[in-house]
């Protein structure tokens, strides 16, 4: 089991942060510290059983549990961000939380949509998405971005399985206004 991304940079420095991008500059400053003739695989704190406690008694609660996990952002910029991600869902999944990712694909939607010379346009900073928006998000979101993540996950040791708000009529949404007047489109709020 890897552990690496999630649990190290918590067992070396508190349980502060989950970001993918803060664990993993974390861990690799913990590493960095790390003399290679130690026979130590990390450097133990004074409070290393006290956090090593910690973290076992959340794993503990969580387990049989299930947590929603927002990805997008900067998370989903570089090809290590995206290994540590996905080998931190792995490693939750092997403590026994069952875990649903929420993923963002903004900036693969603008590559595509300049790509196939779709235009698009943001009215309150929020997307105003016609038809054929829609029709490249989706060929986008469900096509490659989530094939990704779900083929990074299992290649982690973890189970994935990709699913769209479509599939199977999974999301139900209702049409949305934004809070300053604007009709956005295709943009819905889900039921």
């Amino acid at each position: 089991m890897k552990f690496n991304n999630l649990i190290v940079p918590l067992l070396v420095g508190g349980a502060a942060a989950f970001s993918p991008l803060a664990t993993t500059q974390k861990a690799l400053s913990t590493r960095s510290q790390i003399s290679p003739s130690s026979s130590q695989l990390y450097e133990i704190s004074a409070d290393f059983s006290e956090t090593a406690l910690t973290i076992s008694e959340a794993a503990a609660s969580l387990r049989g549990q299930t947590i929603v996990v927002k990805y997008g952002g900067n998370a989903m910029t570089s090809a290590e961000l995206k290994a540590g991600f996905c080998q931190d869902v792995a490693a939750l999944q092997n403590l026994g939380i069952r875990v649903v990712v929420v993923h963002g694909g903004g900036p693969q939607i603008n590559a595509m949509l300049e790509k196939v010379g779709v235009e698009s346009r943001f009215e309150g900073g929020m997307r105003v998405s016609s038809k054929e928006v829609v029709e490249v998000a989706e060929m986008v979101l469900c096509g490659s971005v989530n094939k990704e993540i779900s083929s990074m996950i299992c290649s982690a040791g973890g189970k994935a399985l990709g699913l769209s708000g479509r599939d199977d009529s999974l999301l139900q949404c209702v049409k949305k206004i934004n809070k300053d007047g604007y009709d956005l489109g295709n943009v819905g709020e889900v039921e």
